[in-house]
């Protein structure tokens, strides 16, 4: 059984300044699809990929809840291709997601110590002749869970834009379309700058129960991200959009550089 590298990094905070932690990282999984077609069935399924799984180890992992902002600098197997992915159109790298394995950490399975936190990269497929990656560097950034603030938009009808009042050090910015009419079963949802700070939205009626019934969600190349907020009734002047905003939230820029990373 071959032993695969166990990485020290070096934290970087965004807000504090400079500051050392010691991280281990150690490369936790790595696997790899790749489909080979023998005849055209007209049916849509996913690309080939290579996904590899790491696990975060010291104080500054566990206290944080999300990871994004991922940047590759260099991706490359020992057959000189780089496995940089090319194509990412809803910008996913740069967004903010739990943990891998946050469902897992939060349930505590088994009543055992949780599993050390873990982020998941996809990459490029490798030449089928590669035995492993040369090297990955990078960066990706850590987030602690904040301070939650609940931030509320009422008065909902009537037909135009309307901003939530968000504290600016949240980074984020949420906008609502109401369209016109009296039967109206959805508000348009614009958010801007950072939608990780986004903890929950959702429509809620005079009495404060919960009338959203589900919510649609598209983004392109980076842009703002759109949601469509499905109503259970039609709205009325009662009703009023709720958002919980994650604010004062301290992020941790990651820089990674692994070696010799075993290929499947």
């Amino acid at each position: 059984m071959k032993t695969l590298p166990l990485i020290t990094l070096l934290l970087i905070s965004g807000f504090n300044g400079p500051i050392q932690a010691a991280v281990d990282v150690i490369p936790f999984r790595i696997e790899e699809s790749r489909i080979v077609n023998f005849g055209d069935d007209k049916v849509s399924r996913g690309s080939p990929s290579l996904k590899l799984t790491l696990s975060l180890i010291g104080p500054e992992a566990e206290s944080a809840v999300r990871y994004g902002a991922l940047k590759l600098e260099e991706a490359v197997d020992d057959q000189g291709a780089s496995l940089i992915p090319t194509n990412d159109v809803f910008n996913e790298a740069a967004k903010f997601k739990e943990y891998a394995n946050a469902f897992f950490r939060k349930s505590n399975f088994g009543g055992s110590q949780p599993a050390a936190p873990q982020v998941e990269l996809t990459l490029a497929v490798s030449r089928r002749a590669a035995t492993k990656i040369v090297r990955l560097r990078g960066s990706l950034s850590l987030a602690e869970q904040g301070t939650i603030q609940t931030i509320e938009l009422p008065a909902l009808t009537g037909a135009g834009k309307k901003s939530l009042e968000i504290p600016e050090g949240a980074g984020v910015g949420i906008t609502a379309n109401v369209k016109a009419g009296e039967n109206v079963r959805s508000i348009e949802v614009e958010i801007t700058g950072d939608e990780s700070a986004l903890e929950s939205l959702e429509v809620v009626d005079a009495g404060g129960k919960k009338v959203s019934n589900g919510m649609s969600s598209w983004s392109m190349n980076g842009g703002p991200a759109h949601k469509s907020i499905g109503l259970n009734k039609p709205l009325d002047g009662s009703m009023k959009l709720v958002a919980k905003i994650a604010v004062n939230r301290k992020i941790t820029k990651v820089p990674f550089d692994l070696k010799n990373i075993t290929l499947p």
